[in-house]
């Protein structure tokens, strides 16, 4: 019987190689945020650290010995997302993945590193040393062509391979069993995992390796040091156990059916899959999850997979709904000009709620009209959305959802229902005085008008618009809307397609004899929206209808 193997990984440019920024990787790249009210490198590539910057450098002294470093704000949190991610990716060598136990750094920055433990599971990779060649090819190849550094050791307990990682003169590192003694008291007392204070105090007694440390009594050190550095020194000569934390993946809600003979009949398919969606629906109620995404795999006998991905609206756990969902997908594609080819037949089926988010029950009111203007709505639209894209695709169906801009015609945006739900709303509310000054119906692009006022910046009397005549009896105005400076847009008059000019508009609500009732509104004003000496010459302002309201 063997006994534990552990594989420390360790990245020690982990921030800067996995950055979202655009930089080449062959020159010096650093990641800077404000650290001891400074800004301070907390992240190198490669290049950087052989150009002789190191972390918590402050970026004037860096810019001074390497003035062209390429830099970037640092996102610690994403950092530490995409190792999550790393670790659940390293699951197809071992399912125990754990946390590095690193100890804050003299600097106050974070190290980055993976635990494996890999207790019986080398053979199957063809040996340890064929296990972390893979491994070490695999990130090499990551991320296109930057890839990931790495350094990893393998020993019988964390402490050995945690130091062996980072401390080894080689890359990659092999103790055999039962031998972590030995490459442990080479290295030096940082490689124990301890405090900086500690390593700082063994530097002053002249204490520069871990066997110079292991030579005292038990009792001594922790009088010397406490007991912290004794248990560190102890777990790395494999004299004390310690645990692994594994990462817990997060659940995973799926429904599978292997079937001994293959399934042709698309009825039949529709009751296997019905069945699934009861079992997948039950995962999710008792997890309080809602899926938005739902992801079918059809494996037919000859090992060929069909694929069907349902996007949702808005989370769902009705086994009823996603059964209807999934029937019109497939009555849509046997319908179609190829059909469903299932081949010699489906001998296996999954269903996988490919992503979820929390929901929570409704809340009872004992008020009904309450209840009936707020929950009834909502579970309703949401069905109509998911059945509508199912039958007619996810950029058909659009929402209109508010946008930021004081232009009338660009304050919304059409946008499909599934980005409209995946995204915050801009902080774009009308607020009570322009709900009601606005008409109910507004023309898709304002339409130039005929207008006769007494005085030029005036209301005016009589409108033609679309050749018909409207005199006017009474006005209400002038509502002024000024350009928006920061989004111009010059030489586009308003009735182009996606265009707005930059002048200032006034708006007018006015009835006539017959009593229509109109938004129109005035474009430019006279002799007061450019420099003559300056500017180009614009055209006079003109006048447009805009909308109608009820």
């Amino acid at each position: 019987m063997t006994g534990r193997r552990i594989i420390a990984l360790w990245f020690p440019h982990w921030a800067a190689e996995t950055s979202r920024a655009d930089y080449d990787a062959t020159q010096p790249f650093a990641l800077i945020d404000m650290h001891k009210n400074a800004q301070r490198l907390v992240g190198l590539n490669a290049a950087a650290g052989k150009a002789g910057l190191y972390p918590a450098m402050t970026l004037p002294d860096a810019r001074a010995l390497v003035p062209d470093v390429q830099t970037a704000m640092a996102a610690p949190q994403d950092a530490a997302a995409r190792l999550q991610k790393c670790a659940y990716w390293l699951q197809r060598y071992t399912p125990w993945i754990g946390e590095d136990t690193s100890p804050e750094t003299a600097d106050g920055l974070t190290d980055y590193g993976l635990l494996l433990d890999v207790s019986g599971c080398a053979h199957l990779f063809g040996g340890e040393r064929a296990m972390l060649e893979d491994i070490a090819a695999r990130l090499a190849a990551y991320r296109d062509t930057r890839g990931i550094t790495m350094r990893a050791a393998i020993a019988g307990s964390i402490g050995a391979a945690w130091g062996l990682a980072r401390f080894s003169p080689t890359k990659l590192s092999i103790v055999p069993q039962g031998q972590d003694a030995e490459a442990v008291l080479r290295l030096p007392p940082a490689a124990l995992r301890l405090k900086h204070t500690h390593i700082d105090l063994c530097q002053r007694l002249g204490l520069d390796t871990v066997a110079a440390l292991a030579r005292f009594p038990r009792a001594d050190l922790t009088r010397r040091f406490g007991p912290e550095p004794v248990l560190r020194l102890e777990q790395a000569l494999g004299q004390a156990g310690e645990s692994l934390n594994p990462y817990l993946p997060p659940p995973r809600f799926l429904a599978r059916k292997n079937l001994p003979q293959g399934v042709t009949q698309t009825e039949a398919l529709a009751m296997l899959i019905a069945e699934m969606c009861d079992e997948l629906a039950a995962q999710l109620q008792a997890s309080g999850q809602g899926a938005q995404r739902l992801d079918l795999a059809l494996t037919r006998s000859d090992n060929v997979m069909l694929a069907l991905a349902l996007p949702l609206a808005h989370p769902s756990a009705d086994a009823r709904h996603m059964v209807r969902l999934f029937e019109e997908r497939l009555t849509r594609l046997s319908n179609g000009a190829g059909g469903l080819d299932t081949g010699y037949g489906i001998e296996q089926l999954q269903l996988v709620a490919a992503r979820t988010t929390a929901v929570t029950a409704p809340q009872a009111d004992i008020s009904l009209s309450r209840r009936l203007y707020k929950s009834a709505p909502i579970a309703a639209l949401g069905g109509l959305y998911d059945r509508l894209i199912s039958r007619l695709g996810a950029q058909v169906v659009v929402q209109a959802v508010p946008h930021a801009s004081y232009i009338p015609e660009r304050a919304v945006r059409f946008v499909s229902v599934l980005e409209a739900q995946a995204r915050p709303a801009d902080d774009a509310t009308p607020t009570p005085i322009e709900a009601t000054t606005r008409p109910l119906f507004m023309l898709c692009a304002p339409e130039p008008i005929e207008v006769i006022a007494e005085i030029p910046e005036g209301a005016p009397y009589r409108v033609r618009w679309r050749r018909v005549l409207h005199e006017v009896t009474s006005a209400y105005g002038p509502e002024r809307i000024g350009p928006e400076w920061w989004s111009r847009f010059v030489g586009q008059s308003p009735g182009e397609s996606g265009g707005h000019n930059t002048r200032t508009r006034d708006y007018y609500r006015i009835e006539d004899t017959q009593g229509h009732r109109f938004w129109i509104y005035r474009d430019g004003l006279y002799d007061r929206e450019y420099d003559r000496e300056t500017d180009p010459p614009q055209q006079p302002p003109r006048w447009f209808m805009h909308g109608v309201f009820p």
